[in-house]
């Protein structure tokens, strides 16, 4: 992309955090094999999306072990530290090891703390509303995470966060899409195309953790295009 950052060009690597979906975890790891990430490694508790990235030329930590996340990066980079981090969480995220079925609205980003190396980068356009009614803590449910901003203060990362913006790369992203810059897109997303009356099915299988990414097409039009 013309304007993306010249130093991203030599990023030694990329850790990945996803939940439920992992749509937005994969197409991050697509993004940096765009522009140039060497090692791009990818968590998550879903083993079948796991198994999907790896086959995409992905390195992966899975976070149900009860292996700490930094252990399993060294193990992948001979170090326990990247150079950047990218929190694709969605909502309600989740711990690891034992903590891997539970509710930890910070346990994302405060991994992403530890594993992120000094001066490096963090994205975190994962979901952390106002205020959640459902949440599993009272901090939680007030919109208030308990963050280390300790290692923080320490290792002065440059940190992203809120709503991506689309607009801003959509365009130079659909060229290099029609270009054939990305032919590994499609395998990496595990798109599927579906009618309109597939969607309620559609929506419960993603939410139970599906490596699908489903797009709606309720006039047929892709069929039409090709």
């Amino acid at each position: 992309m013309r304007d993306a950052s010249s130093w991203l060009q030599s990023l030694k690597s990329w850790s990945l955090r996803k939940s439920r979906g992992g749509s937005v975890g994969r197409c991050a790891a697509a993004g940096a094999r765009l522009i140039g990430a060497s090692c791009i490694i990818v968590a998550d508790t879903n083993q079948a999306r796991l198994d999907l990235v790896k086959n995409n030329g992905c390195e992966v930590v899975d976070l149900t072990k009860g292996t700490p996340v930094p252990d399993q990066i060294e193990a992948i980079l001979g170090k326990r530290e990247v150079d950047c981090g990218v929190d694709c969480v969605g909502l309600e995220a989740h711990g690891n090891g034992p903590e891997a079925n539970k509710e930890h609205s910070e346990a994302v980003i405060n991994t992403l703390f530890q594993v992120v190396r000094a001066g490096g980068a963090m994205g975190v356009p994962g979901i952390y509303t106002a205020a959640d009614p459902k949440a599993s803590s009272e901090l939680t449910k007030m919109g208030q995470l308990p963050i280390d901003f300790g290692k923080a203060w320490i290792k002065s990362p440059k940190l992203t966060a809120g709503q991506a913006p689309i607009m801003h790369y959509n365009r130079d992203l659909m060229m290099a899409i029609l270009w054939d810059r990305m032919p590994y897109l499609g395998a990496m997303v595990n798109t599927e195309v579906i009618t309109l009356e597939q969607a309620p099915a559609a929506y419960k299988t993603f939410s139970d953790g599906s490596p699908k990414k489903f797009v709606i097409d309720p006039h047929g039009s892709v069929k039409k295009a090709s």
